[in-house]
């Protein structure tokens, strides 16, 4: 586990602006970030810090990241691994850089992980033997997600079927300490890693959420997002962010493979359809995390999850807007 006493508190409060995939809150973190210059973004999706996966992450362009200043973006190779703690040491690093220039740092980002890691700290379980990943290698990740979800439904929720990575840390996790990763979370420490953070959750109306998803895998198709997977497979081969939702059906549609547990995508419609698919499943996910995943725990802060703590608001955009603005304008303004 990483100590939270270990890392140093940003000298000023910082808001975490994250929420269901396809939400708006990238555009709702530039639309703020527009009115008050002094405020950079930090990063929190495990995506955008690999160079390259561009289209499909709706990764902030060019001009956007010309715009408002952006760290923890194209900070790695896709080869290369990326961890929670990788990552809450480099946030910790980005908040102290913005905040020694007299700037600001909105943190924005859905990845579940990192949150928690940001808010309760991390745990550690011990390394592998070889022999025992080899033979969890030999399983598929659909046996893999079944084991973990007999045991530990929570932790099951978390992950998707294609993300084998974390399928077979989990099930390395429990055979190494016979705790399952909901358990060993459950006994790190209930401080946050990095203090003063307000976390503010966004969603959408079913419908308006589902109209979303299918202009923005419309988008991404128009916008070349097969030439995008095809010129990274080629340089690339078998790298974890093509376990990805959206990345994980295109593989498989330019290899002529179905998805696991899928069909084979027909054609372009075809593809378009399971990626829809696949976005509104990691929605459901998403919404399940949020509302069950940041809640009070033994000695845990008030700022960091309490039964809807004042430090933790959900706003659905497409009527609550302008709340999620004046909570905002409370922190920034």
């Amino acid at each position: 586990m990483v100590p939270a006493s270990r890392l140093n508190p940003p000298a000023k409060r910082v808001a975490i602006l994250t929420g269901t995939t396809a939400s708006g809150k990238t555009a709702a973190a530039l639309e703020f970030c527009r009115r008050h210059r002094e405020i950079e973004i930090v990063n929190a999706d495990s995506l955008l810090v690999f160079r390259g996966f561009d289209i499909g992450t709706a990764k902030p362009s060019v001009e956007e990241l010309a715009e408002i200043p952006h760290h923890l973006i194209d900070i790695r190779d896709p080869d290369e691994l990326y961890t929670a703690g990788d990552f809450v040491r480099d946030c910790e690093a980005a908040l102290a850089d913005v905040h020694s220039r007299g700037k600001r740092a909105l943190i924005v980002g859905g990845t579940g992980f990192y949150l928690k890691a940001m808010l309760y700290g991390l745990w550690d379980a011990p390394k592998a033997p070889p022999e025992l990943r080899k033979k969890l290698e030999s399983r598929s990740n659909q046996e893999l997600y079944d084991e973990l979800f007999a045991v530990d439904e929570e932790a099951a929720l978390r992950i998707t079927r294609n993300d084998r990575y974390r399928l077979i840390r989990a099930a390395e996790t429990m055979a190494t300490t016979g705790k399952t990763p909901t358990a060993l979370e459950a006994e790190a420490s209930a401080r946050p890693a990095i203090k003063g953070l307000s976390l503010f959750v966004t969603d959408r109306e079913p419908e308006a959420l589902k109209a979303r998803i299918a202009a923005r895998t419309d988008a991404m198709i128009a916008a070349g997002f097969l030439d995008e997977v095809s010129r990274l497979l080629k340089e690339f081969p078998g790298v974890r962010p093509f376990d990805s939702v959206g990345y994980a059906e295109a593989v498989a549609y330019l290899e002529g493979r179905p998805p696991e547990g899928r069909r084979v995508a027909e054609g372009i419609a075809g593809l378009k359809d399971e990626i829809r698919l696949a976005t509104h499943q990691l929605a459901k996910r998403q919404r399940t995390f949020f509302k069950g995943q940041f809640k009070s725990r033994p000695g845990s802060p008030a700022g960091c999850g309490g039964e809807r703590s004042p430090d933790l608001k959900f706003f659905r955009l497409d009527e609550d807007r302008g709340k999620l603005v004046d909570a905002l304008e409370e922190i920034y303004g």
